[in-house]
């Protein structure tokens, strides 16, 4: 009984310590390997043939700068870890670019997770199918031109219409009245909208939808333009008359200008005169000697003629008046 070898008794005890061994060492494992938050709210945002990874990240206990890698594989490889592609390695920014870098018709899944150091997170997986999963952007232009009652549209094609067929929808109506809103589908990007009303304004907005796989495209912002009109046989006569009065005014206004501006010519009668003949001038000195002489005077004598001067008659006149007087008396 005493002779019970003491190493016996501490034999279950050395056994367990062997057995715990092993446990604390995955458990040292995982607290390493899995040490950092995983990136939350991990959506994949395709729109049309652009495809980018974004996610969340909130952490308050981090002493390392925090980076992202992200990864894409078939989905019927995702337990297989050497077939994942990188596309993000050591990004600091919490999205990445998949555009260009998965096929459209494939199936894959996708992971992200956080790294500091040599620490990271845990992977966060997402499942995407491009073809069922994408979604259709508006067009990104469309050029309206305005004809007699009706727009001609011209639609800017999707780069996903190389990879399915896209059809094109279209809402106008007028302005004056938005309640009465038209849609016509279209199969292809040239769309003449007819018979609307002429010299009208209507609005348009245009999306893109595929029937195979039910999806479609917000509309784009409202366009609006006025229509074209044949002109009426008023508006026709209006035009002509317009464009004649001025062209027959033009005429008449040039008459009126060269009379008021033409320059003033001397008769012919008077330039061929004599050049002998006394000057105007000449002929109103004659006359005023003539109205002097025939003024009435009350002297008859050379001898009353002073008189005159003494009541304020001029030398002229008193002059005048003696030679009338005189040739009275020898009359």
């Amino acid at each position: 009984m005493g002779g019970e070898d003491p190493e016996d008794t501490g034999a279950p005890g050395r056994g367990m310590g062997h057995h715990l061994h092993p446990t604390l060492s995955l458990l040292l494992i995982v607290s390493v390997t899995a040490s950092l938050p995983s990136p939350t709210d991990v959506t994949m945002v395709a729109v049309d043939m652009n495809y980018t990874l974004q996610w969340g990240y909130t952490s308050t206990e981090l002493k390392n700068i925090i980076t992202f890698t992200a990864e894409y594989a078939f989905s019927e490889d995702k337990n297989n870890d050497g077939s994942y592609v990188k596309v993000c390695e050591g990004s600091g920014t919490r999205s990445c670019d998949f555009t260009h870098k998965l096929d459209f018709s494939c199936a894959y899944i996708i992971r992200v997770r956080a790294e500091s150091g040599s620490e990271h997170s845990d992977w966060i997986y997402v499942q995407f199918t491009p073809d069922e999963d994408g979604l259709l952007g508006p067009p990104s232009q469309v050029n309206i031109e305005a004809d007699v009652a009706m727009l001609i549209l011209t639609v800017s094609t999707s780069v996903k219409s190389t990879v399915v067929k896209l059809q094109y929808r279209v809402r106008y109506w007028e302005r004056q009245s938005p309640e009465q809103k038209q849609v016509k589908d279209y199969d292809n990007p040239y769309v003449s909208l007819v018979s609307l009303k002429p010299w009208t304004e209507f609005c348009v907005q245009v999306s893109v939808f595929d029937q195979n796989f039910g999806m479609s495209s917000n509309y784009t912002s409202p366009q609006c333009v006025y229509t074209k009109g044949s002109m009426s046989l008023w508006q026709m006569v209006s035009v002509v008359l317009c464009s004649i009065v001025p062209v027959g005014a033009l005429p008449f206004i040039y008459c009126i200008f060269r009379r008021r501006c033409a320059p003033h010519k001397t008769p012919d009668c008077i330039l061929d005169l004599p050049s002998d003949l006394p000057s105007l001038l000449e002929v109103q000195e004659d006359s005023c000697e003539v109205e002097l002489v025939i003024t009435p005077s009350l002297c008859l004598h050379s001898s009353q003629c002073p008189l005159l001067e003494q009541h304020g008659t001029s030398r002229i006149q008193a002059m005048s008046t003696h030679c009338w007087s005189d040739s009275f008396e020898r009359g």
